[in-house]
């Protein structure tokens, strides 16, 4: 090789060696700009479960040094229409917490955005926290925590638990003291979440099976009906008016021992412990001809990407994080809400016995049509409760609903 040719071959590997250098110095930059530092807001309730997403995010940013966090106190039953108003404006979260039968309303108003991923929930959750996130064949929201109401009784006067209604009504027979405000049993008579184990106890399901058709909405089907007589044919084993059957009464009176059961929810474990009570959780006993529990409602929290969000790829990667089998159940030791999880396993007696309700539950429907139901279904129990005849106020309710569909 000449002179000429090597001084041409070592200026062409120079000028390859600039060109190299350039575009490693161009790539770097991407890469520093895509780690650009960013901060994800997020609403939670403040009492129910913020201390953990703040402290998972804290590991999240550890793994994760340009992706800070920013909390702001919301309830998440106040999100849904928070979100409509601070969303639009520039100031809402990238991603907040919903209970699911929100859903449809977050999603009629273009509020959430899809799961990026429904595999992951499909494959990895429990089926009542699948359908909880999945409203018309599409998952949006990633679960968190799984809830359901159940039979707590206690074991100081039932040391073995009734598994069905005839046995409740047996012992109240022998346990009820009118004059003393004693009962065998208490519930929210008026609060249509309670009161749907008398909806569905005979086979009905609230918008059909899936909960999603709103001509299906079953208020004055057969086996409505049948469910309802029975819950109406309780009325002596708790003889008092369903104006009077509200929550301040029945914590009361299961706490202070005038009560032997009480049909409600994990939310008040932690209140029957302080009060030193001796008390177990059990399904839900079954009704005269029936073999397993009725249904009673379950619900799922979750949480939704907005569709305002400018960072929607980053929460997303965030809440599998959040979502992840060790994350669920680091949720679970410090909140106690159940886990969503199919491969998370709970050693705790009380909350096992939440869970062994949850298997016969049905979620919430989250169609718009739900908060109708929540308004007139209410009263139609209570009236019923309060003596009025029961295919009157059911046909009465199903028109309300049904006028509804109108609107």
């Amino acid at each position: 090789m000449s002179k000429k040719e090597k001084e041409g071959t070592i200026h062409m590997k120079k000028t390859i060696a600039i060109v190299l250098a350039l575009i490693l110095l161009g790539a770097g930059a991407v890469t520093a700009s895509a780690a650009e530092e960013i901060t994800l807001k997020f609403w939670e309730s403040a009492v129910e479960g913020a201390d953990f997403t703040k402290w998972a995010a804290d590991e999240y940013t550890k793994l994760n040094p340009h992706i800070k966090f920013e909390f702001e106190p919301v309830a998440h039953t106040d999100a849904t229409q928070q979100i409509l108003l601070d969303g639009p404006a520039g100031i809402g979260p990238d991603f907040f917490m919903i209970p699911h039968d929100m859903l449809g309303a977050n999603v009629s108003a273009g509020a959430v955005l899809p799961n990026p991923d429904p595999a992951y929930v499909q494959d990895n959750f429990v089926s009542a926290a699948v359908t909880g996130a999945t409203l018309g064949g599409t998952v949006y929201g990633f679960p968190m925590a799984i809830e359901t109401y159940a039979l707590f009784y206690n074991k100081d006067i039932l040391p073995v638990p009734p598994t069905t209604f005839e046995e409740v009504i047996a012992f109240a027979g022998e346990f009820n003291n009118p004059a003393d405000n004693q009962y065998a049993l208490v519930w929210e008579v008026s609060n249509a979440y309670f009161s749907y184990i008398f909806f569905s106890g005979y086979g009905s399901a609230l918008f059909g099976p899936n909960g999603d058709v709103r001509e299906e909405h079953n208020i004055n089907a057969p086996a409505t009906i049948k469910g309802v007589e029975f819950m109406q044919s309780l009325r002596p084993i708790l003889d008092v008016p369903s104006a009077d059957l509200g929550g301040d009464f029945c914590n009361q009176a299961f706490e202070s021992g005038k009560a032997a059961m009480y049909l409600v929810g994990p939310w008040r474990i932690a209140d029957c412990r302080n009060a030193g009570l001796n008390f177990g959780i059990t399904t839900i006993p079954s009704f005269p001809g029936e073999s397993d529990p009725p249904a009673s409602f379950s619900g799922v929290r979750i949480f939704c990407i907005s569709a305002f969000s400018e960072h929607p790829e980053e929460a997303a990667d965030f809440l599998k994080f959040l979502t992840s089998a060790e994350m669920i159940m680091k949720r679970f030791e410090m909140t106690g809400q159940l886990p969503a999880r199919n491969d998370v396993v709970v050693d705790d007696e009380l909350s096992a016995g939440i869970l062994a309700q949850a298997a016969f539950a049905f979620p919430m429907p989250s169609i718009n049509e739900m908060g109708q139901y929540w308004q007139t279904m209410g009263a139609a129990y209570g009236n019923i409760w309060d003596g009025a005849d029961v295919v009157t106020e059911l046909n009465a309710a199903a028109a309300v609903m049904e006028a509804a569909f109108g609107e």
